[in-house]
């Protein structure tokens, strides 16, 4: 059975004054919290043991989900490597999910855990901006916020526990550049749906996104 932690230790900066009471996983996204999101998503491809990094007014959290989660919590900012590595103490696997609490999509989750560790599920993302062709020192056309020929980090990955994490280290600038480096770090290409909640104005989108669209 696949075991998921997932990455909610953040302050919510970006988001004040919606993170001044409570972490920014319980922000209410058309009056749900956001991380019931990830957790439905998860459940729903039989993930049912999750382990919730936290830090930042992790008390709410448990308020919420009590006994149905677990929670490894920060004393002070670790990192999102060293967050991954206190979080390990709960997972029995050696493989095991990673992901950040503020990501929403529709990924076939248990496609991307058969496809086998390590890997990071990537995604293709539209330019925050119109872009401009120019011919001849002349704009010709416009072509408003395109699909760019690039892919993202979605911010879920499928990691074992040959990994090594540092007690303080960031996942995205530590730990998979490494692997990477090594040729060890798979792509899983996604093709529907993700979405970020990092600032109230994508809080916004999400919210009229998914009252047209379902996971």
């Amino acid at each position: 059975m696949t075991e998921a932690i997932i990455l909610a230790g953040g302050f919510g900066k970006r988001m004040r004054p919606l993170t001044d009471d409570i972490p920014k996983c319980l922000i209410p996204v058309n009056n749900k919290p956001l991380l019931d999101y990830q957790l439905d998503h998860l459940r729903k491809h039989g993930i049912r043991k999750i382990v919730v990094a936290c830090g930042y007014k992790w008390e709410k959290i448990k308020q919420r989900y009590g006994s149905s989660l677990l929670y490894s919590v920060e004393e002070e900012p670790l990192g999102t490597g060293g967050a991954v590595k206190r979080a390990l103490e709960h997972v029995e696997g050696h493989d095991f999910l990673v992901l950040n609490a503020d990501d929403v999509s529709n990924a076939d989750i248990s496609g991307f855990v058969n496809a086998g560790s390590n890997a990071t599920a990537v995604a293709r993302f539209h330019s925050g901006f119109g872009i401009a062709e120019i011919k001849g020192g002349k704009i010709v056309k416009f072509i408003e916020k395109p699909l760019l020929p690039y892919w993202a980090n979605m911010g879920m990955h499928l990691l074992n526990k040959d990994v090594k994490f540092a007690d303080k280290c960031s996942l995205e600038y530590d730990i998979l550049p490494v692997l990477a480096k090594k040729g060890m770090l798979k792509a899983y290409k996604h093709s529907g749906f993700w979405r970020t909640a990092n600032t109230v104005k994508e809080i916004e989108e999400l919210e009229a996104f998914l009252k047209e669209n379902t996971l």
